[in-house]
Parts: C-alpha cells; sequence; structure tokens
C-alpha cells in the first residue's frame, strides 16, 4: 500500500491517489510504502529517479547496506521493533530515502510508530512541513515507542522481582504452604525463565534498533547538513542524545534480566536439592534397620540367638530404634 502526502496551505496532508500512479512531484513532500507492490516501486522510483531498496536488500546487516548515498539521495535502513505489545517482539526494517525535497519510507510491516504518527499528523499538521522535518518527527516517535517498550519491559522485571523476592502474605500461612506443592513452585519458576526469556528477546530487538538508529542520526546530520531546516541540526542532535539514553537504560535492564534468569535457576535447583537431600535422608535413616535386618537374617548353624525366644521382638526394636535415633539427632542438627 502507497500512501502520498503533501502540503496544501501550509499544512501536510493526506493526497488522493488512484492505483499506483502518483500526484506531482512538486505536490509530493512524503511516500509512505507499506508492503508495497511493484508497480507502486516503480512509480516511486520514477519520481525520485533512483531504485527503491528491496526487501531483501533492506535485511542486510552490513552498514555500507544500511547506510549510503545514490545520486544525492540518503538511503538509510533502521531496525523497528513489531509486535512488542503483543508478546511476540520482532524485527521489521524500515529503509528511509531522504532527498532535500522528499522522504519515502519502505517497510513490511505495520508498526505502531507509524500509526502513531500519522496520528499526530492529524492533530498538528503545521509542524512538518519538509522532508527532512517529517523524517526528524518520525525518527523521534520511532524512538518514542521504543522508550514505551523499555517502559513495559521495566515494570515486567519489576514484578517478576517481586513475586521471586518479596514474601507475599498470602502464602506464609502453613495452610497455604501445604496448598502450594513443590511441582506447582516449580511450574512456575519455569514460567517465570520463559517470561524473562521473552523480555530478553525483546531487548536484543531493542538493542539491535538502537544501535542502527544512533548510526542513522549521525549520517543524516553530517550528509544533509547543506539542506536541513531551521532547528534541523538542533533537533536531530537531540535524538542522539535520547538515543544514548535509551541505550544506557537497556544495558541496565540486560544486567537485570540476567541477575534475574541466574536468581530463577537458583532458585530452581535449591528445590531440587530439597528433594534430593529428603531421599539422601531417608536412605541414611533406613540404613541402620537394613543392617540390623541382614545380620539378624542370617541363617548361620551356629547363632547364638537364633533359639532365643525374644529374638524376633528384639531386632524388631532395634531396628525401629536404629531409625528413630537417627532422625531425632539431624532434627536436633538442623538437617530436616
Amino acid at each position: 500500500m502507497m500512501s502520498a502526502y503533501g502540503l496544501h496551505q501550509g499544512r501536510l496532508v493526506r493526497l488522493e491517489q488512484t492505483g499506483p500512479d502518483l500526484p506531482a512531484p512538486t505536490d509530493v513532500v512524503w511516500i509512505d510504502l507499506h508492503d508495497p507492490t511493484r508497480d507502486e516501486e516503480c512509480a516511486v522510483e520514477a519520481l525520485l529517479g533512483l531504485e527503491v531498496p528491496t526487501r531483501q536488500e533492506m535485511a542486510e546487516i552490513e552498514e555500507s547496506s544500511r547506510l549510503y548515498e545514490e545520486r544525492g539521495a540518503l538511503v538509510m535502513t533502521a531496525v523497528v521493533i513489531s509486535g512488542a505489545a503483543e508478546g511476540r517482539p520482532a524485527r521489521a526494517p524500515v529503509t528511509f530515502v531522504l532527498t532535500p525535497t522528499h522522504l519515502v519510507s519502505v517497510r513490511y510491516a505495520d508498526l505502531r510508530s507509524f500509526r502513531t504518527f500519522q496520528t499526530k499528523l492529524q492533530r498538528s499538521p503545521e509542524q512538518n512541513t519538509s522532508a527532512d522535518r517529517i523524517f526528524a518527527s518520525l525518527v523521534d516517535t520511532i524512538v518514542e515507542r521504543a522508550a514505551d517498550v523499555l517502559e513495559m519491559v521495566a515494570a515486567d522485571l519489576n514484578e517478576v522481582s517481586t513475586r521471586l523476592f518479596v514474601e507475599d502474605p498470602s502464602t506464609t500461612t502453613p495452610a497455604a504452604r501445604l496448598r502450594r506443592r513443590a511441582g506447582q513452585v516449580e511450574d512456575e519458576l519455569q514460567a517465570t525463565i520463559k517470561r524473562i526469556g521473552r523480555k530478553n528477546l525483546t531487548l536484543a530487538i531493542l538493542r539491535e534498533s538502537l544501535l542502527s538508529l544512533s548510526r542513522l542520526v549521525p549520517y543524516v546530520r553530517q550528509g544533509a547538513s547543506g539542506w536541513l531546516t531551521n532547528g534541523g541540526p538542533a533537533r536531530l542532535k537531540q535524538l542522539e542524545r535520547d538515543v544514548r539514553s535509551l541505550s544506557a537504560y537497556e544495558t541496565q535492564l540486560s544486567s537485570e534480566i540476567t541477575f534475574l534468569h541466574e536468581a530463577t535457576i537458583g532458585l530452581i535447583n535449591l528445590g531440587q536439592n530439597r528433594i534430593i537431600k529428603v531421599f539422601s535422608i531417608a536412605s541414611v535413616l533406613f540404613l541402620p534397620p537394613t543392617l540390623v535386618g541382614t545380620i539378624y537374617g542370617m541363617n548361620f548353624e551356629r547363632m547364638p540367638e537364633l533359639k532365643w525366644a525374644a529374638g524376633y521382638p528384639v531386632a524388631i526394636l532395634l531396628m525401629i530404634l536404629s531409625a528413630v535415633v537417627p532422625y531425632f539427632w539431624f532434627k536436633q542438627k538442623g538437617w530436616l
């Protein structure tokens, strides 16, 4: 789908189109290509006089393929996160083709940042009257969306941390502890690991997105310095600072994810160690009775207690005492 925007009475408005044909080049300022057809790409290429990057070219990761100049136009590809609110984060490359008079954005995903920007245009269309201003506002909206996702991740990690380390009064009573079986606790911890893993995937995509933006914004500020409108360099400089601050915040959240993951694994290991401890103590408790039973289960001909009338009850009593005495001794030592 192709959407064209142009100036009307000093305000940026969406232009009416019929099929893949574009209005006159002098009327168009911004063209948004969302999953474009080949006819739409050809129309934009005819307008700009250069080739629009294909989907395969947008997926390339080397910097020379993401940032380059072609016939006076700056061609830049950034990574934007999509699907974070639905719990299925994914990478969505977006290519910007910026000229002194036109901006073209190419994307193959329905991004919330673009929908938000289109809503902003309806509220204040007079603030974006040139290609570089539209570009700066669009990148600013992408950065704001990244900040929102980081805040969502931070809130989720705070909830995970509270569940792991802050005691819930509803689970401190003996009855509540009995209701919560060891298997249920382990299932909850395994679900927590998956939850942390999803947040780590989100941060990994955001890290790549912020890295691409940290390269893209300075590239525009240097490459388009000759035709940026008033206030453009200062606005791009502010975007650089915002991206750096978000990168530092993302690093902090990544460290917290690592800690929470290790802590959750440690809690699972503690639970498993308790189970192994129970089996170990049980084997120790049953070892003395087994020894007594083994001794008195031998059938040698010459055994002093073989014909003893009280031999059987005494052997049973010895087995019981050999199990009870170690139990209370372990209890006194605090091992149980």
